[in-house]
């Protein structure tokens, strides 16, 4: 029984991954800020990775990751190997080092988000003209606006935890 709604769980995380993913990207379904989309996939990532043990929080991070490689169009593996290992990380501290509160969420969430997106313009962007500039009105506001979507995801994703526990 404790296996068939374990699967449950996962079909619906699956389902809202993918949701978010069609989301994401259907043209002015999300509101632009300067032309900035959130992404929603990393927070979702984040928020199973805390109410799930390593390896379903890895695979999550893994499917997340695919995702928003296949939807930035350039760049292949780096979301996908960045999520991978943070989730599996999150997942392990989270059953291990930590309770998993709201707060804990958060922190998690919000030092990732800009973590990763700060890796990712360090890699890709560092070197071109006015990168400055560049980062400040497009990864700065993406950090800001995809950090706005943990709270009610990490609540979703809470509802979903202990509903089909």
């Amino acid at each position: 029984m404790k296996s068939r709604l374990r699967f449950l769980r996962y079909v619906a995380y699956t389902a809202e991954i993918l949701l978010l993913y069609i989301f994401s990207g259907i043209p002015n379904f999300m509101p632009e800020i300067f032309g900035i989309k959130p992404m929603l996939l990393l927070p979702v990532a984040f928020t199973i990775a805390v109410f799930e043990n390593e390896i379903p929080a890895m695979v999550f991070g893994l499917i997340c990751g695919a995702l928003c490689d296949v939807g930035s169009y350039d760049k292949i593996g780096f979301y996908t190997i960045a999520l991978t290992i943070l989730c599996f990380v999150f997942g392990y501290c989270a059953r291990n080092f930590f309770v998993t509160n709201f707060a804990n969420a958060m922190a998690i969430g919000v030092s990732a988000t800009a973590i990763l997106l700060c890796l990712y313009f360090l890699f890709f962007c560092a070197g071109m003209q006015y990168a400055g500039t560049h980062f400040l009105k497009h990864y700065l506001v993406k950090i800001i606006y995809t950090v706005l979507f943990l709270p009610l995801l990490f609540l979703l994703n809470k509802l979903l935890h202990i509903a089909i526990d």
